[in-house]
This record gives C-alpha cells, sequence and structure tokens, in this order.
C-alpha cells in the first residue's frame, strides 16, 4: 500500500468544518490503496475554538503525528474571555464592535504574524514531518490550508527530500473575507502576496474545493492550469443514516447552520420576511428561526429591528451528529455566503450537507457562482443576489404555501450521490495515483 504524508493543523477533536474535509478523506483511503500518515497539532496545545470528540471515532485507524506548538491566540482568548479557547475568533464573528484591545491584536495579528497567527507551528510541524520523510517511503506531501502557513512547512521539505507536493487550498489566501478586518500596511498585503504567489508556483500540484476557486488560483499564482485540479467538499452518507429528530408542526422552522459573522449580511431575506408580517400572512403565526452556531451580535440585534415579532431560536455551537438532528427538523434551511469580491469563489461547506438533508434551500450570495451551479441540480434550492428581495419574497411564499397546505417536499438522491465522502474520495485517489 502506498503511503502519503498529509500535514494539515485542524485534525479531530477540532470541531467545525476546516476538519471535515481530510478528516473524510483519511478515513475512505485505504479502501483505495493508499496509506495517509497525518502530522497534526497536539489537541491540548492547539488554538481550537470547538472541539468534537465524536470525530475522533471516524479516524482511530489513521496513522498520527501531533506536535508542540506556540501560537498568540490561546493567550488572546484568555485576555478576552478568561478561557483559553472560547475566545479564539473565527472570522470575528462575535467582535462586531473591536474594543481598542482587540484591535491592537488585529493590528498585530495582520502585521506580524504572516500569513497567520498559527505561522508558530511552521517549525514543530517539519521537524516531525523530516523524522517521517528520513525512515518512510513518501511519494507524496499534501499541505492543507486554511492557515496557510501549513504550506511553509511543505515548500521547506521540497528542498530537502524528492516527492510530489501537493497544497490543498480549502479557502482562498489572501482574498480570504475576514482579512478586511485586520488593519493590514500595505507592506504585509505586499508580503502575503509575495507568498501566496511563491507557494502556488512551487507547488507541484495544486488542489482546491470548486471551479471557480480553480480558475482564481491559477490567476492568482500565473500557473500551468494542467497543475490545478478541484474536488468539492461533500457529505458522508453515514452521518445521515437513522438520525433521531422531531418536527414540531406548530412551527414553520427556517435553520441557519454554521458561522454567521458580519461579513454574511442577511438584511434582504429579513425585509423578505418583514412583507409577510405587514401583509399578515396566516404564516407569521407559526415563523421561527433557528440559528445554530457562532453568531454576530450585530445579526441578532439586526433581526429584532426588522422583524420584531419573529420567533428567534439562538442555539450555539453543537456537535456533528446535533446539527444534522437540526437540519431534519427544519421546513428550510437558509444560508448566507460571505460577501467579498471574488464572491463566485464561495461554497459553504454546510451546503452538502443541506443537500443531503433534502430540505428546500434558500441561500444569499452571487446566482452566477459555484454554490448556484450546484444548487441548480435540486429543486426548491437556490442562491438569490441580496438585491433581488422580490424574487426571495416569491420563493418564500411558495415554500409556506406548500407547507399551510400540507404539500410535502421529498429530495431526490440521485444527483447528491456524485457528493459523498467517498465518491470524492475516490476522485481523490485517482488524482494521487498519477503521482505515486
Amino acid at each position: 500500500m502506498k503511503k502519503i504524508l498529509i500535514i494539515t493543523y485542524y485534525w479531530p477533536p477540532s470541531g467545525g468544518s476546516g476538519v471535515q474535509r481530510w478528516m473524510y478523506f483519511c478515513k475512505y483511503l485505504k479502501e483505495f490503496g493508499i496509506y495517509p500518515i497525518v502530522i497534526t497539532v497536539n489537541e491540548n496545545k492547539a488554538s481550537y475554538r470547538y472541539r468534537d470528540e465524536s470525530f475522533n471515532e471516524l479516524i482511530k485507524d489513521v496513522e498520527v503525528h501531533r506536535t508542540n506548538t506556540r501560537e498568540p491566540l490561546k493567550l488572546y482568548s484568555k485576555i478576552i474571555s478568561g478561557n483559553k479557547n472560547s475566545g479564539i475568533p473565527i472570522g470575528f464573528a462575535g467582535e462586531s464592535k473591536p474594543a481598542l484591545f482587540q484591535k491592537i491584536s488585529r493590528a498585530l495579528r495582520g502585521n506580524f504574524f504572516i500569513p497567520d497567527a498559527r505561522i508558530g507551528w511552521v517549525k514543530f510541524a517539519l521537524k516531525e514531518a523530516r523524522k517521517i520523510l528520513s525512515t518512510e517511503k513518501i511519494d507524496i506531501v499534501i499541505t492543507n490550508g486554511p492557515p496557510h502557513s501549513t504550506h511553509f512547512v511543505g515548500m521547506k521539505l521540497k528542498s530537502e527530500f524528492s516527492f510530489t507536493w501537493i497544497t490543498d487550498f480549502r479557502d482562498p489566501w489572501t482574498d480570504l473575507h475576514y482579512n478586511k478586518f485586520l488593519y493590514r500596511t500595505k507592506w504585509a498585503l505586499n508580503k502575503d502576496k509575495k507568498l501566496e504567489q511563491k507557494i502556488l508556483k512551487n507547488s507541484d500540484v495544486v488542489l482546491t474545493i470548486g471551479p471557480s476557486m480553480k480558475n482564481h488560483l491559477i490567476r492568482k499564482g500565473d500557473i500551468d492550469a494542467n497543475k490545478v485540479f478541484y474536488i468539492y467538499n461533500g457529505y458522508d452518507k453515514n452521518d445521515f443514516e437513522n438520525v433521531e429528530f422531531s418536527i414540531n408542526p406548530e412551527h414553520y422552522t427556517i435553520s441557519h447552520i454554521g458561522m454567521l459573522s458580519d461579513s454574511q449580511p442577511i438584511t434582504s431575506f429579513l425585509y423578505a420576511l418583514k412583507s409577510f408580517y405587514d401583509s399578515k400572512h396566516p404564516i407569521c403565526k407559526y415563523l421561527k428561526l433557528r440559528l445554530i452556531g457562532n453568531v454576530s451580535p450585530e445579526k441578532i440585534k439586526e433581526i429584532k429591528a426588522i422583524v420584531p415579532d419573529l420567533l428567534v431560536e439562538h442555539i450555539g455551537y453543537v456537535q456533528k451528529k446535533e446539527a444534522i438532528s437540526y437540519m431534519f427538523s427544519s421546513d428550510l434551511l437558509f444560508n448566507s455566503l460571505a460577501e467579498m469580491e471574488n464572491s463566485e469563489l464561495l461554497i459553504s461547506g454546510k451546503l452538502m450537507e443541506y443537500i443531503a438533508a433534502k430540505k428546500p434551500i434558500l441561500c444569499l450570495g452571487n446566482p452566477q457562482g459555484d454554490a448556484a451551479k450546484l444548487l441548480s441540480d435540486f429543486e426548491h434550492s437556490e442562491v438569490f443576489d441580496r438585491k433581488d428581495v422580490s424574487l426571495i419574497i416569491d420563493f418564500l411564499k411558495t415554500m409556506f404555501e406548500n407547507w399551510i397546505n400540507k404539500i410535502t417536499f421529498a429530495g431526490k438522491d440521485e444527483s447528491i450521490l456524485q457528493y459523498s465522502r467517498y465518491e470524492t474520495t475516490r476522485q481523490l485517489a485517482n488524482l494521487l495515483k498519477k503521482y505515486l
């Protein structure tokens, strides 16, 4: 069985969406004749905001090497919240109006920790990788970002050993939507761009999560298109079997699951809901908006200001199994993609799971982007431009009237099967075998 080395900061028991892409790849790679070895950070030293212990069971047979690290985020969290983990920022969703200390911290992070605040892990990961490459026959090394500083490990190793180096970009680097909150100097911006381009140029293969992101990286790095590939994130069929849930017939429940930050505007959706209250539509006495995950306080204020009569249930971060249960108990799944210059790149980490839950989906974002192209294969699932309030109202009206008239929604399995984690791992294995 051929061996590959995967260097990734996020790994169980880290929770959230960032950990899941390579966690699931590693879960299934052995079935395709590839043995993954993982280097990650010691979970007791890592800067994780959330943990999901259930993920450990999924990768119990994967060989994992954990290292030390030195990072500023735990200290920052302790100062901000009194806890080493609860104050670790995730897209600044909990910092709508940063205090002076937070502003200074963002400036330090943006100008002295380039490309990210987890760069202190690099030397520890590098040391462990050297040990493994010196004793094992490794044909491929994969570095996974964010944090994009992880790619520095691959670039250094490439100058010392012989292997194919694959960089995986789960998210943009310099174009990441929350970078605009970092108060960066022109010098820091230029340095970050040069580092990004250097990594892209020196990678043997560049992997990412969608076609627009693929084209974006080709342009950013000015690199050969033939070395850039994409494999979508997916959903794991096992997660969607035998899910325990209950639907409350007294509510029409709209659920947003995942982070909701100030970079994800929902104003048009709220004004669409307001129109039903203004017209005294019968659905209004049943409506409930359920928010699950880390939500900006400003979003809560905005909801109360625009639709004060709307019943809002705010639930914090939950583990994967519970999140899926909430999806099944919803009547409509709502998502808002981040507002950014290259908005066509974005595909929410939750989108595949929303589809797998077989519920109608209303998403705000770029109607010409990758997320919209994905949803076009599925009934009652659509991405709306934030300016198109009337179209959002029309969509909601259809959903509400179907519910009132007891017209049930039954999603189909056929189109989603290609996005199962097993099938996306098959695609990855086929790519890897070209270089093994």
